[in-house]
């Protein structure tokens, strides 16, 4: 089973949207590069542990992670942060 690596966070682009990346663990590029749409974010803000569970499922990982931790960009802005997760694929 090769580790795969789940990071969704703000959009760089558009604060306002959330942007999903799924790479191997021994890759350098993301097998899945993606910003939700309207539905998908509106469910990602209500669960986003499942949403992003769902994605990776929808994307060929066979074992999505169950827990998702914050990765934070900068100590002064608590609100600005990634949610990481390791599974299996």
């Amino acid at each position: 089973m090769q580790k795969v690596i789940i990071r969704a966070g703000q959009w760089d682009e558009d604060r306002s949207r959330i942007r999903v990346r799924i790479w191997l663990e021994t890759e350098q590029q993301p097998f899945v590069d993606l910003v939700l749409g309207e539905w998908r974010h509106r469910l990602y803000r209500e669960m986003p542990a499942l949403t992003l569970s769902f994605l990776a499922e929808e994307h060929g990982v066979t074992k999505p992670p169950k827990i998702y931790r914050k990765d934070y960009h900068n100590d002064y802005n608590p609100f600005l942060y990634d949610l990481v997760g390791e599974g299996e694929k």
